[in-house]
């Protein structure tokens, strides 16, 4: 690595890189109602506008950063930044539901070749452990506030423009962060120029995908013949890949990782802190907008201590690990994620602001310290020069734990949601007239279903539907957000039992 870069000016250009993959995980969901509106789209439709950019980018991740590493790590990014800006213009372009859903599919394959190659160039450029330690930690904050950041600048953006007005906001960023990675960032790549594992990149991205699919189809479509399939697809792919990579000359990635005590626990403290993130970020928006009644963009102001919160605790992580180590630092975050979880789950409908932006600070505060922590701990397990297999592994399992984080806490939400709305029907009793027939048969269709129809309907009739859905939508919320600090509450266990207490870097 050149002496002569800037290493700071590099971490800026790849911040600002990551920051827009994160903000595209959320940044849509707010323009759900207007798509559907414009484009006539039904809600299975919508569903997957969002879901696959999950879909693919989960799929893609692996085969991404162990291409860096063999070709060069800016070279992906640079190829990265392309793709998601041809993407973004054809998102914007979409004339129906099946293009906007296709082009946001290949925004996630442009995103999965940035976020893992902007975390793999970090580590090349800051070799000095306590730099880099800082330096993930300001990578961690961009990570986690850009997916909090999403619903106020698409919110914001929704309020003066177009929905079109998402995705075109992508292409200028791109194309400037994109110069800044062609004057800035050095080329970096594994010396030993190994050969392409293609049978396991082939088993694990289909494997991945079938994974994703499943989580996602499952909680609204329940043990169906699409969902049996896919995941007996799933257990066939992934088993396959480790049967396959056990046997691999040079496998695309080594099981024996999953050995290491610092590697395994690491990896399971990233997925909690995205299923925790991810399962939040999916229940604020709705409960600010269904059941208090907010506009998209004051929903998404609302979320701001949270991200404030992840970024003050990201910078000031790797600080505090320095005189308290790794581990006290991990399960103090996760303990406190644990704890606002649990007071998270007794906002009601009558809950004021103020109790409801205490807890989602809590919870950004607790993120905040932990995923720093254990982001170095994946990327201290593997060699520096697998920097991009070791940077593609903590995104995958952030983006599994996001995933699952939305389809086990939504899962329990909605089925108390379904149990609850038909009271919450009656017990509207003569106000429920004033609703739209359409909008009560959404309510009783799906949360999402709800939500949508809750965008179209203002005034006094608004008042009363939100009232309905949001009685319904509480009585669940409770639960979940319980039933999600139970999992933190396991990873602030194994952390203390599993986690070193400091994080020194494989050998090379």
């Amino acid at each position: 690595m050149p002496r002569t870069v800037n290493r700071w000016a590099v971490l800026a250009v790849l911040a600002a890189a990551l920051a827009l993959v994160s903000l595209d995980n959320t940044i849509v969901n707010v323009a759900l109602p207007r798509l559907q509106e414009d484009l006539g789209a039904t809600t299975s439709q919508l569903q997957w506008v969002v879901d696959a950019y999950s879909v693919l980018f989960a799929g893609t991740l692996l085969l991404a950063g162990v291409l860096g590493d063999r070709f060069g790590r800016r070279r992906m990014l640079v190829i990265g930044l392309v793709v998601f800006i041809i993407a973004s213009t054809l998102a914007a372009l979409a004339p129906d539901a099946a293009v906007l859903t296709a082009a946001r599919g290949l925004m996630g394959i442009g995103g999965a070749f940035i976020m893992p190659s902007t975390l793999s160039i970090l580590v090349q450029v800051f070799t000095e452990p306590a730099e880099r330690a800082r330096a993930i930690g300001l990578w961690a904050a961009v990570a986690g506030v850009g997916v909090a950041l999403g619903p106020i600048l698409g919110g914001f953006l929704l309020e003066h423009f177009s929905w079109h007005s998402v995705f075109l906001v992508n292409p200028p960023v791109s194309i400037v962060v994109l110069v800044a990675v062609l004057l800035l960032v050095p080329e970096s790549s594994d010396p030993s120029r190994p050969r392409i594992d293609l049978v396991g990149a082939v088993l694990s991205s289909a494997g991945l995908i079938a994974l994703v699919f499943t989580i996602i189809e499952l909680p609204e479509a329940g043990i169906e013949t699409v969902t049996i399939a896919s995941g007996a697809l799933t257990v066939v792919l992934l088993g396959c890949f480790i049967w396959w990579e056990r046997r691999a000359e040079r496998p695309l990635l080594p099981m024996g990782l999953f050995r290491e005590r610092l590697f395994s626990t690491a990896i399971i403290v990233v997925a909690l802190v995205y299923f925790a993130l991810m399962g939040a970020m999916f229940f604020l928006p709705q409960f600010l907008q269904l059941v208090q009644g907010m506009s998209p963009l004051q929903s998404g102001l609302a979320i701001l201590p949270g991200a404030l919160g992840l970024l003050f605790a990201s910078v000031l992580s790797p600080r505090l690990a320095e005189p308290w180590g790794a581990r006290r630092t991990i399960v103090t975050g996760l303990g406190v994620v644990t704890a606002s979880l649990i007071a998270m789950s007794m906002l009601t409908a009558q809950t004021g602001y103020s109790f409801t932006g205490l807890t989602l600070a809590g919870v950004g505060l607790g993120l905040g310290l932990a995923l720093p922590q254990a982001t170095n701990g994946v990327l201290a397990s593997v060699p520096r020069e697998r920097a991009g297999m070791g940077s593609a592994v903590n995104d995958m399992m952030g983006e599994l734990g996001g995933s699952f984080g939305v389809a086990i806490l939504g899962a329990v939400l909605s089925v108390f949601y379904r149990q609850h709305i038909e009271e919450a029907i009656s017990a509207a009793g003569d106000r429920i007239a004033l609703i739209p027939a359409s909008s009560v048969d959404a309510a009783r269709e799906s949360l999402a279903a709800a939500s949508i129809a809750a965008g179209r309907i203002d005034g006094e009739v608004g008042e009363v539907y939100r009232a309905v859905v949001g009685q319904a939508f509480v009585s669940g919320m409770g639960w979940a957000l319980v039933i999600g600090a139970a999992f933190t509450g396991l990873g602030t266990l194994l952390a203390w039992r599993r986690f070193p207490v400091r994080v020194d870097r494989a050998e090379e």
